[in-house]
């Protein structure tokens, strides 16, 4: 029986058994008369099974279970929580493993169980995508049965059109039963829940790894946050542990893709949980990227900051800022080319958001250019330099710190392309200048050892992870 709606679709299952017993009673009795006399059968009957699909709430089934006392009832249901009140054994049920996900895949997709058949190229990355949940692969194996269609051609259906992809059945399966659908009656309840739509919302443009519980706290006072994960927990939307939150990429994925037919997907409210998934990333950012004792939180959140990037299609400054924190951080811990790819996507957003002059912007270039510098790629960090020490000077001032900064890793860049005549006089530059704007006992000027030029010791790059502030407040940002 499919218990999905209402304890009315209960009643209305139990009264089709009756009339499946006795087929003569379908019209003599109402539906109320049918349900008795269905609940009357299976409390005078032994060895029985009723199979109750889909439950959202335990209370539903108390008229059943207080009289079906003879046989056995098994209830399938996305709610892990509550059934102790029946006296019920939960079974929890995990997701396939990927070769069972491709066996059940290849078996509803060709009829057979050959892997390597062509129809089915890229069945392991479509298994993968849709996180090896066995329903998702059946929705899609019967999809694909039907449009013969490979794997790799869904996938990239998929990555179309999410929402239109996610609610599709094939011929001769039910539409209520599709990803989408089914999960939409579970979010129905959870509007009940104060926070816990919008909490799972912006879970849905992180990562799939886990979650530090402690990023969600903007998102609402203790007790309220807590009692939402606790339900979205309940209804096995996401996994909780004291520490962290997981959600599974086949959740993600539903949650996040826009449907204006479906008000728990509006795409406002996900465009909103986007913006507040970035804004949230950048309050737990660790003040001090060098600092070993932060480490670990960075290595945490770098796999949420790549999902967003990765999911982001449009320029968001606040990404870029993420970007650029954690291009630096990348750059520090050796991970050169990673960090060139941060830098690039930074420097991309913050010029088509803020233009080329903007403090934002020339930072963004100073460090990308000194990622080139310690990729070994001269050719590209030294008319990057020189360029943004053209514009700091014009924009900040020639003594801004910011601008010494470049004028000193452009001198660094002559000297390591072993071009000492361009790179003595910077040095000497960049040192004389420290000395005036800075003093002679600040950290940057005691970096910059006195040179000669027969002699030119090595010096430290210096990258700019914060950015320059104009006098009294924070740079405005901008929105897409």
């Amino acid at each position: 029986m499919d218990h999905r709606r209402h304890p009315a679709s209960l009643q209305a299952g139990l009264a089709a058994l009756a009339t499946a017993l006795q087929p003569e009673l379908t019209r003599a009795l109402p539906l109320e008369a049918l349900a008795e006399r269905a609940l009357t059968w299976l409390s005078c009957q032994n060895d029985w099974l009723l199979v109750l699909d889909n439950v959202t709430d335990p209370a539903h089934l108390t008229p059943v279970l207080n009289r079906a006392l003879s046989g056995r009832v098994l209830i399938t249901s996305r709610l892990g929580t509550g059934w102790h009140r029946l006296g019920a054994r939960v079974l929890h049920l995990d997701v396939l493993t990927p070769a069972q996900a491709v066996e059940l895949l290849t078996r509803i997709t060709t009829g057979g169980t050959d892997r390597h058949d062509p129809a089915l190229e890229g069945a392991a990355d479509l298994v993968e995508e849709l996180g090896c949940l066995p329903l998702a692969i059946e929705q899609a194996a019967a999809y694909l049965h039907q449009t013969r269609l490979t794997p790799r051609a869904y996938l990239e259906l998929l990555s179309r059109q999410p929402a239109a992809m996610f609610d599709q059945a094939a011929a001769g399966g039910d539409p209520e039963r599709t990803i989408a659908r089914l999960w939409r009656l579970t979010l129905a309840r959870l509007t009940e829940v104060p926070h816990a739509l919008q909490v799972l919302r912006v879970l849905a443009w992180y990562g799939a790894e886990a979650v530090p519980r402690t990023l969600l706290s903007p998102l609402a006072a203790p007790a309220e946050l807590t009692t939402a994960l606790g339900a979205l927990a309940a209804y096995n939307m996401i996994t909780l542990t004291p520490q962290t939150v997981t959600v599974h990429r086949l959740v993600q994925a539903v949650t996040r893709a826009p449907d204006p037919t479906d008000p728990h997907r509006r795409p406002t409210d996900i465009d909103q949980a986007r913006h507040q998934a970035i804004d949230l990333l950048g309050q737990a950012l660790p003040p001090d990227h060098q600092d070993p004792t932060h480490w670990p939180a960075w290595r945490t959140l770098l796999p949420h900051i790549d999902a967003l990037a990765a999911r982001t299609t449009v320029d968001d400054d606040g990404l870029a800022l993420l970007l650029n924190e954690a291009g630096t951080f990348l750059h520090d811990q050796g991970t050169i080319h990673r960090a060139i790819a941060y830098h690039r996507r930074a420097l991309t957003d913050f010029q088509r958001l803020l233009g080329d002059d903007h403090p934002l912007t020339l930072t963004s270039r100073n460090n990308l250019a000194l990622a080139y510098q310690t990729s070994g790629d001269s050719k590209r960090a030294i008319p990057l330099l020189k360029q943004t020490l053209t514009d700091k000077a014009r924009v900040l001032g020639a003594d801004h710190p910011h601008t010494l900064t470049t004028r000193n890793n452009l001198a660094l860049a002559y000297q390591e392309a072993g071009d000492l005549k361009r790179a003595i006089p910077l040095l000497e530059q960049a040192l004389t200048d420290k000395e005036r704007v800075l003093g002679d006992d600040h950290p940057r000027t005691r970096a910059s050892p006195r040179l000669s030029r027969r002699h030119l010791p090595t010096s430290r790059r210096e990258q700019t992870s914060h950015f320059p502030l104009p006098p009294g407040g924070a740079w405005p940002m901008m929105k897409p």
